[in-house]
């Protein structure tokens, strides 16, 4: 289904799946991560803060978009490869 609820019709043989327009939620977070982080910089916040910060935020947001369409399957490498960077292996 398509952001605004929509029926899709099934593929054909004929016509491949396209990939996915670039749409309003993907400008927004490519604006925004760069905003917020010269926001942050500017209120003082240390650069490390501010990328550990975002890359926590990303890391959450990639992680719902494979559990939404990949479910438990995709998500269980990405769930390890986060612990280990966590735990700095």
């Amino acid at each position: 289904m398509s952001i605004d609820s929509s029926p899709v019709p099934p593929a054909r043989d004929d016509h491949p799946d396209t990939a996915p327009r670039f749409g309003a939620p993907q400008a927004f977070t490519a604006v925004s991560f760069p905003v917020l982080g010269a926001a942050l910089h500017l209120a003082g916040m240390p650069v490390k803060d501010i990328f550990v910060l975002l890359s926590g935020c990303g890391a959450l947001g990639a992680g719902a978009v494979v559990a939404v369409a990949g479910g438990r399957r995709r998500l269980a490498p990405l769930a390890a490869a986060v612990l280990r960077a966590v735990a700095g292996k």
